[in-house]
């Protein structure tokens, strides 16, 4: 009896050892600052209260410390989103591209700004506008955003990051209960070659 409880308590033991928050988001931080340009497919299902199934959408991405956010999606129509700290363009198939910038909308490029401190886990950021948990498990860390100041907690319930060497996976939860899920794969590390800089313009 007693060996059986032994190895029940061992069990329980190890179990719990591997979902013991054993990263933090120093280290996460850490882990995405040594990478200056990080490009990946991605793939998007938003499930919206009264659709009987997800809206899905595909594309690529590339993030770069110097040049900002590269957004281009593929299906189901062509959409190019290009963001800095200045400036935001979409364009979306043939039509004129639309521009915003941080002087006319600067509300707007608060969540530019945290965007982006989401994709480098920018711990400060994150600090200042999100109550954080961390947890790991079986190498994958998972880090759990639930805001704490207005306008995010009015718009958002949480947003949840998990990943390994990189950011793989996005779920936004939001207020109206429609949730976003962003998949990231195939991601590739490279200097930007002369048509990826090109791509920011």
């Amino acid at each position: 009896m007693n060996k059986c409880l032994v190895a029940f308590a061992t069990t329980l033991l190890l179990t719990f050892s591997t979902i013991t928050s054993a990263i933090t988001l120093s280290d996460i931080q850490l882990l995405f600052s040594k990478k200056q340009v990080v490009r990946a497919d991605f793939t998007q299902d938003r499930y919206i209260n009264g659709l009987t199934s997800p809206i899905h959408s595909t594309g690529k991405m590339i993030i770069s410390k110097e040049l900002g956010l590269w957004w281009q999606q593929n299906t189901p129509f062509a959409m190019t989103l290009k963001m800095n700290q200045q400036r935001m363009e979409q364009c979306i198939e043939d039509q004129t591209p639309e521009i915003i910038t941080a002087e006319k909308q600067p509300q707007l490029f608060q969540f530019n700004h945290l965007l982006t401190a989401i994709f480098t886990a920018d711990k400060e950021m994150l600090e200042n506008n999100f109550d954080i948990t961390v947890t790991e498990q079986n190498n994958i860390w998972t880090l759990t955003l639930k805001p704490k100041l207005a306008p995010l907690n009015k718009i958002f319930k949480q947003i949840i990051l998990s990943g390994k060497s990189y950011l793989e996976k996005v779920t936004i939860n939001d207020m109206q209960n429609d949730k976003t899920e962003l998949t990231f794969k195939n991601h590739k590390t490279t200097k930007l070659n002369q048509d990826e800089q090109l791509l920011f313009r």
